[in-house]
């Protein structure tokens, strides 16, 4: 048993930690920091996406990006073509090796390959006790492995979650078209919830496909192969002995109205998921992360007090909110609120409103071109 000191730990070597890392080594930072996780290994389990106008964040590990997307909701389906943002999508598995091989350039960034026990604060201090009884303080440790106890007490009246199973499949012609990924592609024969086939053309011959559903529940991963199997004899006649299959992904993502707390003790601040970054009614993380933690690390090789993410405006949550009660209790309804969105408005808009930077004008559009009745009954169990 042994005690260690630095000044800050990042526990947790997801997105969140290590952009964190990544960054405060980027902008110079001095102190001692140790990053933790049970592995370091980077597996390619995970595809983060994201749409941006500027220079992207990681532009070098861009893996792939696209400016024509493929929709299709009940009696609408069509082709829409970005013109002021770019989709891109990183490997979690290049995104790691990047960082790590960064970090370890630097003497005063050490990495400890092992679990965490449990958190706490003493003395004004932060304190994290791995499993093998070690103790290591520091001024400020940020930790995306807990939800913190105040998120678990309380009670949601959406309990969603976005849960998707991936297969990456080549074929043996070039089939696909590399330059449109399909956003939503909605599946109107599942009723236990809101689903929709996701798929990302790597190339003419290669693609990841996403099975996604927004529910309470998941399922069991052969209910998702199935579906992704129907799909590609139905959309390409492809049987599954015609196709290889490279690799699997698997994920489940709150989509709640959880109200999250920054903070999980005095000194111990909850990053990425577990702070509540992925934005609700999406699912996606990744600009968020990056937004918060590059502004965390400048505040901190300031020397000032690390403030914790700032919430969403008032409206964007209520906007969640809404959204989440249409898909917590009417499929029919989720299908043609999204078809409306994406039939009567402008990509590029949607994209801008999802980003939470819109103005009241704008959003007052959007919010008239979908159906009124759904979303008054939301409105309705929703006042207070």
């Amino acid at each position: 048993m042994k005690t260690n000191t630095y000044d800050i730990i990042i526990a947790g070597a997801g997105l969140a930690g290590l952009s964190l890392a990544y960054y405060l080594s980027k902008e110079g930072y001095k102190g001692n920091v140790l990053i933790t996780d049970s592995s370091f290994a980077p597996h390619n389990k995970k595809t983060w996406c994201f749409w941006n106008k500027t220079k992207p964040p990681f532009k070098n590990l861009i893996y792939k990006q696209w400016r024509k997307t493929f929709f299709s909701a009940l009696d609408f389906d069509a082709f829409l073509y970005m013109k002021d943002f770019t989709y891109y999508a990183i490997r979690e598995s290049d995104f790691k090796e990047y960082v790590l091989r960064k970090l370890k350039r630097h003497s005063n960034f050490h990495l400890l390959e092992e679990a965490v026990l449990d958190f706490s604060t003493s003395k004004k201090k932060a304190v994290m006790v791995t499993k093998n009884s070690d103790t290591y303080i520091a001024d400020y440790i940020f930790q995306s492995i807990f939800n913190p106890d105040s998120a678990k007490k309380k009670r949601l009246k959406y309990p969603l979650l976005q849960h998707f199973y991936g297969l990456e499949v080549e074929i043996p012609d070039n089939a696909f078209d590399a330059e449109a990924f399909t956003i939503m592609d909605i599946d109107e024969s599942f009723e236990d919830g809101f689903a929709f086939m996701y798929v990302l053309p790597f190339r003419h011959n290669c693609a990841l496909f996403e099975y996604t559903v927004f529910s309470k529940k998941t399922l069991k991963k052969k209910d998702y192969k199935k579906k992704i199997r129907e799909y590609l004899y139905e959309k390409y006649g492809y049987e599954k002995n015609e196709y290889a299959i490279h690799r699997k992904e698997f994920g489940k993502i709150p989509m709640d109205d959880r109200p999250y707390d920054p903070f999980l003790d005095k000194g111990i601040y909850n990053i990425g998921t577990v702070g509540g970054f992925t934005k609700p009614s999406t699912g996606y993380t990744f600009t968020r992360v990056q937004e918060y933690t590059q502004q965390l690390a400048r505040s901190i090789v300031r020397d000032e007090v690390p403030a914790p993410p700032p919430q969403a405006k008032f409206k964007y949550r209520y906007y969640d909110l809404l959204l989440l009660h249409i898909l917590s209790n009417s499929t029919e309804d989720s299908h043609r609120v999204f078809r409306n969105l994406f039939k009567n408005n402008h990509i590029d808009d949607l994209f801008a409103f999802l980003n939470e930077e819109t103005h009241f004008l704008s959003d007052l559009k959007i919010m008239s071109s979908v159906p009124y009745s759904p979303f008054l009954r939301a409105i309705t169990k929703n006042l207070g």
